[in-house]
């Protein structure tokens, strides 16, 4: 059932103790289960009460009467309870374990009434605490459904007054003790209603709460898609934007318009950083990322930081001075978030702070690996500092002239966090800021690849490149881009023709995106590389939940939309020099 029908069940009530039929045959199957749990250590106390009894006949009754109860007690009791607790461990379907737990009541609590007549024929009193102690065991500690120990409790009170009439009580002695066994069994049929509507409530209550989760489930997986599916699509016409401004770039335009298309893209550059916020606070208030720490040389992130803002720093004005940190350094976390990290401070002290100045460096504190951005701009008043890492907060004095959401710092302090560090900043009005981002250190591991270091134009011995996008614009623009460059470039719209057109031992490295009609462009690549049809690969995607970086292994890239033309330029050129 779904939250509105448990809704208007409960609305409805069940003073009948019954839901709907669905609800009810899921209710009784709990109820069930509940009940052969609980029948263990119930059997366990009858036992040992009924042995006491024993005992106590023994010590206490005329020896003939105490021979005939003390054979009832073994004979019949204390086995139907041992055949119960048996059966509680075999495997019998639940609601036929329930019907032969209640007749093992009715048949102790009959043993009962069969003791009490053994005495009465012996003219030996016997009270009826007995009955009493049977019909409160039956309603309060053995858990039998309401209407079922109602009934047995019944035809106990039933066979108990037969018994006193047959072995000659009086009519008033008759009259008190079925006024008082009747009382007692009202008193407990109200005990076990309550207990029962109690259980169904609590019941409903966990059927509701188990809705409940599921429809906010089914709500987070809705905005998981749907945020993975904005990542992508939007991510892939600012890829072909990218690229087309790239190409008007290398075209040799006027001066004029050369900075009409810097202007575009400082825009795109912005929409995108914009559109990477805004994904990443919902990925992070979804739980959708998980970080994945490794061992990172510290040299390596900090110059694949630079590389990203290679185009920006080459603005009039701005510069991005990277340090380098102590031989052997290294640091432990996830490189993409880190990555994202120290992007985001780059970004905030360029287009936030009015700096002409940025460093970015690194070194070790007390266990930790420091990163540090520092600028020379016009500082963070004391106010501001308090709430700087809070989302979508933005100093009053630059929202008009720096547009932005206030959220490139709290993403910063939420994904430091999931890293096991921390962040802080320092800074004084016009004194510039330094933020720092501890992380744990380690050593740097031995061996790393990167795609750091300048691009060198492609050679006469230069491989060509074999483009795959089914996207007819990012694959026209992104072959237009690498010609421009001075590769070799053929484009495909599939995996199929990338397979069939291309035999073993080519000397060519595979551009490919990574979702394809019919094949994963890792698989595709995987394929091509085992047969040497490539030399080395770079897949692109505008999905970034897959990690970017490269795994020297495979001699394969993985590079977000979109491309940072340096970046993917660097990435070929190392590519190129690995197969030398």
């Amino acid at each position: 059932m779904n939250f509105s029908q448990l809704r208007d069940q409960r609305a409805n009530g069940f003073r009948r103790l019954r839901f709907e039929p669905a609800l009810e045959a899921h209710y009784r199957k709990a109820r069930d289960e509940g009940i052969r749990s609980r029948a263990r250590p119930v059997s366990a106390s009858a036992l040992t009460l009924f042995l006491v009894y024993t005992l106590l006949d023994s010590l206490m009754l005329p020896p003939a009467i105490a021979r005939d109860t003390i054979a009832v007690r073994l004979m019949v009791t204390c086995p139907v309870i041992i055949g119960v607790w048996w059966l509680s461990y075999r495997d019998i379907r639940n609601d036929h374990f329930v019907k032969i737990y209640a007749l093992a009541y009715l048949i102790g609590g009959l043993s009962v009434v069969g003791i009490i007549g053994l005495a009465r024929l012996e003219n030996h009193p016997l009270p009826y605490e007995g009955i009493l102690l049977m019909l409160m065991f039956g309603y309060f500690v053995m858990g039998i459904p309401f209407r079922t120990v109602s009934g047995a409790s019944l035809l106990v009170i039933v066979a108990y007054l037969w018994v006193e009439h047959a072995t000659g009580s009086g009519a008033h002695q008759l009259m008190i003790n079925g006024f008082f066994i009747g009382t007692a069994n009202i008193i407990g049929m109200v005990g076990s209603w309550l207990s029962e509507h109690r259980q169904r409530a609590h019941f409903l209550d966990r059927q509701m709460l188990n809705a409940s989760k599921q429809q906010a489930e089914q709500e987070n997986h809705r905005k998981t898609r749907l945020i993975t599916v904005a990542s992508h699509d939007l991510r892939q016409p600012l890829n072909v934007i990218s690229l087309i401004l790239e190409n008007l770039t290398a075209d040799g335009l006027p001066v004029e318009q050369q900075s009409l298309v810097l202007r575009l893209k400082s825009s795109v550059t912005h929409f995108n950083n914009l559109l990477a916020s805004v994904l990443d606070i919902s990925r992070i208030q979804e739980g959708m990322i998980s970080p994945e720490p490794t061992r990172l040389c510290t040299w390596q992130v900090i110059r694949q930081v630079s590389e990203t803002f290679s185009e920006q720093v080459q603005r009039p004005g701005a510069q991005l001075v990277i340090h380098k940190p102590a031989t052997g350094s290294g640091v432990f976390a996830d490189p993409q978030l880190l990555h994202r990290v120290l992007q985001n401070l780059v970004t905030n002290a360029l287009e936030h702070s009015d700096a002409t100045r940025i460093d970015l460096r690194a070194h070790q504190d007390n266990g930790k690996l420091c990163f540090e951005v520092q600028d020379d701009g016009r500082g963070i008043d004391d106010g501001s500092l308090e709430q700087i890492f809070t989302p979508f907060f933005r100093n009053s004095q630059r929202q008009r002239s720096c547009p932005g959401l206030g959220l490139g710092l709290a993403i910063v302090h939420e994904l430091t966090g999931m890293m096991e560090g921390h962040c802080n900043v320092s800074s004084s009005p016009g004194q510039g800021a330094c933020f720092r981002v501890f992380l744990p250190a380690t050593p740097a591991p031995q061996t790393t690849e990167s795609v750091s270091g300048a691009a060198v134009p492609p050679s006469a011995h230069s491989p060509s490149l074999v483009v795959v996008e089914d996207h007819d614009e990012a694959r026209h623009w992104t072959c237009e881009t690498l010609a421009s460059w001075g590769y070799s470039v053929r484009g495909v719209a599939s995996a199929e023709q990338a397979i069939t057109r291309w035999g073993a031992s080519s000397n060519a490295i595979l551009v490919s995106d990574v979702h394809l009609p019919e094949m994963s462009g890792d698989a595709l690549y995987d394929r091509l590389f085992a047969r040497k049809s490539v030399r080395g690969g770079i897949l692109m995607t505008a999905d970034t939940t897959i990690p970017q970086g490269y795994d020297s292994e495979r001699r394969l890239w993985v590079l977000h939309k979109p491309l940072i033309p340096m970046r993917l330029r660097a990435a070929i050129t190392q590519l190129d020099r690995l197969a030398e």
